[in-house]
Formats: C-alpha cells, sequence, structure tokens
C-alpha cells in the first residue's frame, strides 16, 4: 500500500492551533501517513502541506514558491489564527483556496483531509486553481450522497435578497444535480408544509435585510435544512446567520 507524506509547517505548539494538530496527527497515524514537522527535507514529493499561520505573511513567498515546486501537485490547506481574521480583505489571498480558523476547526475539517489521502474523495481534490464558489458548491452536500438516490430541494430565486443571480441559481441547480439531488426553483414562499432543504444565494442588500428576511422565513420553515451562500463574510457575521436561524453557511468569496 503506497504511503501518503504530509509536509506540516507553522507554530503548533500555539494554544489555538494545539486540538487541530492534535487531530491531524492522529489521523495521520491512523491512516499509516508519513509526516515531517517544520521540515521540508522529504525523500519524495509531498501528498498535501498544512500550514497553521499565527498572522498574515508567516510565511515568506519564497518559502511558498519553493514548496510548490518541490511538491507540484500538493494542495496547500491552512489553518488560521485569529490573528488572521479578515487578513484576505487587507493582505491579499492566500496561495491556496483550502483553509478554515483555528476556532472554526470541526470534524469536516480532518475528514476532508483523511479522504484525499486515502480515496481522493474530497474538496482538497479540486484544482489548485478553484474558486470560492467552486468550493462552496462542492460542500452543500454530504459526500456520501450519490445518485440514483434522490432527494428534493427548493432554491430560491428572486425572492427578496435571495436568488438574484441567475448565474449563480443555474450553478447551485447543475451542481445538485450531479450530487443525486432533484432540485427546484421556488420563485414564491413555498407552502408551510414544506419540508424540503432550502437554499438561498444572498445579494449585496444589507445585511439587516438578510438577517430579518431569514428570520420571517424561518418563523414558517423552523424545521428545514435551510443553507444561505453569502459574499465574504467574517466570524462574527457568520453567527449572526446562525442565530438568524440558517442551519449552514456557505461563503461565496473566500
Amino acid at each position: 500500500m503506497e504511503t501518503s507524506c504530509v509536509i506540516i509547517r507553522g507554530r503548533v505548539e500555539r494554544k489555538e492551533f494545539r486540538e487541530p494538530f492534535r487531530q491531524s496527527i492522529e489521523m495521520l497515524q491512523q491512516i499509516g501517513a508519513s509526516y515531517r514537522v517544520n521540515s521540508v527535507a522529504t525523500e519524495e514529493p509531498a501528498d498535501i502541506v498544512l500550514f497553521f499561520q499565527s498572522y498574515p505573511h508567516e510565511f515568506s513567498r519564497f518559502e511558498l514558491e519553493q514548496l510548490r515546486h518541490n511538491n507540484p501537485f500538493a494542495p496547500f490547506f491552512f489553518v488560521l489564527g485569529v490573528c488572521c481574521e479578515g487578513m484576505l480583505r487587507t493582505a491579499g489571498p492566500l496561495d491556496s483556496p483550502f483553509y478554515c480558523y483555528a476556532h472554526g476547526w470541526n470534524d469536516g475539517e480532518i475528514e476532508q483531509i483523511r479522504r484525499f489521502l486515502t480515496d481522493k474523495s474530497s474538496v482538497l481534490s479540486l484544482p489548485l486553481t478553484a474558486e470560492g464558489d467552486e468550493i462552496a458548491l462542492f460542500d452543500v452536500s454530504p459526500a456520501d450522497l450519490r445518485p440514483p438516490l434522490l432527494r428534493e430541494l427548493l432554491i430560491l430565486t428572486h425572492f427578496g435578497p435571495f436568488g438574484n443571480d441567475s448565474a449563480m441559481n443555474l450553478l447551485l441547480f447543475d451542481e445538485q444535480r450531479k450530487q443525486g439531488f432533484a432540485p427546484e426553483f421556488c420563485r414564491r414562499l413555498p407552502p408551510a408544509a414544506c419540508r424540503l432543504p432550502i437554499l438561498a444565494d444572498t445579494d449585496d442588500s444589507p445585511r439587516e435585510k438578510i438577517l430579518e428576511s431569514i428570520q420571517r422565513l424561518r418563523e414558517q420553515f423552523a424545521d428545514n435544512e435551510f443553507t444561505v451562500y453569502v459574499d465574504s463574510p467574517r466570524i462574527d457575521e457568520i453567527n449572526d446567520y446562525f442565530q438568524a436561524g440558517v442551519t449552514q453557511v456557505l461563503p461565496k468569496t473566500r
């Protein structure tokens, strides 16, 4: 059996990285993968490079380019510390579309890494040039849901601050069909008895208006799964969406 190789970079001893690092090492040991912590020297190219980044520009451009040169097919996955919040607005994009914040680390992150290293059925298998929309679309459906199992869901369109971008609506529709769903566009408020999952792409309306619309919908559809797509939400904004009643928030621009 081929052994996976992982490079880990960063100040993994920091308190905010303690749990993500522990879970990562535990998972790598369980699957029998080799790993190097803060060492770029490996006998063969790495399958993935994990960065635990404490602050913006911690890793120099030269270091990133050298790692990319030596490991051309390895995705870079960044676990970002609290000092990195807002970095994508002020310090430029990361050298990878794959990342999460340390305080938002969950079982889903470690599962994506494990799947990539074992059977490649992971968001990390997307091209290194993948955009935020593509990653969000990949994440919206359970990975074990495949055709021919069909499950209906609703995509809100032209309903208040939701679904006014026709191109995004078509992307959502196509992706859900690939995942085995039977999506339907919904331009009006569904009947109260509807229990189908709901997807909604938010427009550029003020956040307060979007939150009010979510709260009104939840008064009628309290038990439905409700996923919203939001453009570059901050951590505190994501919490506001959850408090308003959504069950999943996916960023359109990461």
